[in-house]
């Protein structure tokens, strides 16, 4: 079986995380996977593929035999791509070399590109898989209802959905891109990173051994709510507060933030850095399910986030963590990292209880799962 992953961009994120791990787990089932990426946007933090193990291919020199990842500038723009007939023809192009049993395509453009390509050239098996919601929140109105149409249209002619967690199966479901029966839920593949001990990951971020630090990690965009973040930092008396990522928002963000806040931008060693905090904040709107809540778990780090899809799948039925109610806002995420500061004993046994799940987020499971979806068995 020859599998094509079609992804917008090779970003530091949750989806190019889960592309290199799937990469390598279908590798181990004797799939063969091409693994096809746009390029970063400048100033964007890319993930270096070829030092995760995957040999690059020359556009040009595609065949029925190549493995690994191939870049096609053209796909890596986002919504400006849809627009730009070279990102579908390169696409065509690089299917009719190919000749993909799969195309499996993962985030918005690439979705809409990559299914496109993939129903012109006849390919046997078409996948999308959903990681959150662009449909709501993120553009305008009028955008948005155009955008929702195209998705609709698109599920109708792809032979299988994939929703990352219940609560965004529940939310594509309620917008009308597809009923629910089209839908299966697959966790994602999660990759843990080699963290380092908390006492060297404190030192690397000049932490003092007894402060009470904690941090949040994502794109700095609106639907992440920074801003709450920083709020509730601002609330607790000598608590250290990282923003880890970057993005639109870096600039007025650190406009406003107190000496207590540092913003440490986005790196691909963040993550194994998780160990040196007391806590972890979701702030987000909606997720679709975030990665970083299980590296924490396995990190030994307490999860604090809002009741809203994708942080309510992760921190309730797939792990264990302190829900907040969105409407108590940053005094109520205060609250919840107050208790957790006071009562060390129950932060530990959230953890604990959390990584009882870790399990069912490991690449080679996830990969056994999408493999009886490409094989029309799920």
């Amino acid at each position: 079986m020859r599998v094509m992953r079609v992804l917008t961009r090779p970003n530091v994120g949750g989806p190019t995380l889960q592309a290199i791990a799937l990469w390598h787990a279908h590798a181990q089932l004797g799939i063969g996977t091409l693994l096809v990426v746009g390029r970063c946007s400048r100033g964007e933090q890319g993930i270096d593929l070829v030092a995760h193990g995957l040999p690059r291919v020359a556009p040009l020199h595609i065949d029925r035999h190549s493995v690994g990842f191939v870049e096609l500038p053209g796909l890596g723009n986002g919504l400006a791509a849809l627009g730009k007939l070279t990102a579908s023809s390169a696409l065509r192009r690089a299917m009719r070399a190919y000749a993909p049993d799969v195309v499996h395509t993962h985030t918005s453009a690439a979705g809409w590109l990559g299914r496109n390509a993939a129903f012109q050239e006849g390919v046997p098996r078409v996948v999308h898989t959903f990681h959150g919601i662009v449909l709501r929140d993120y553009f305008g109105p009028l955008l948005s209802w155009g955008l929702l149409r195209l998705e609709a249209r698109l599920a109708r002619r792809t032979d299988a959905l994939v929703a990352v967690s219940p609560s965004c199966r529940d939310e594509l479901v309620d917008l009308g891109v597809a009923p629910r029966s089209r839908f299966a839920v697959v966790r994602p593949a999660v990759p843990l990173p080699c963290f380092h001990s908390r006492e060297e990951a404190r030192r690397l971020l000049g932490l003092a051994g007894d402060a009470f630090a904690v941090a949040i990690y994502g794109r700095l965009v609106p639907v992440k709510r920074v801003d709450h973040f920083v709020t509730a930092v601002g609330l607790l008396p000598d608590c250290i507060g990282h923003v880890h990522g970057g993005g639109p928002l870096l600039g007025r963000l650190s406009k406003t933030v107190s000496s207590r806040v540092s913003f440490c931008g986005s790196t691909e060693r963040a993550r194994s850095l998780l160990p040196a905090y007391d806590a972890l904040v979701l702030s987000s709107r909606r997720e679709g399910c975030p990665l970083v809540a299980i590296e924490a778990f396995a990190a030994g780090v307490p999860v604090v986030g809002y009741d809203v899809p994708g942080v309510r799948d992760v921190l309730g039925q797939w792990g264990r963590g302190v829900l907040v109610p969105e409407s108590d806002g940053p005094p109520g995420l205060a609250r919840a990292l107050m208790a957790l500061r006071a009562d060390r004993a129950a932060a530990a046994a959230l953890v604990q209880d959390a990584r009882a799940h870790l399990s069912s987020f490991h690449p080679d499971v996830v990969a056994a799962e999408l493999l009886a979806i490409y094989r029309g068995r799920a």
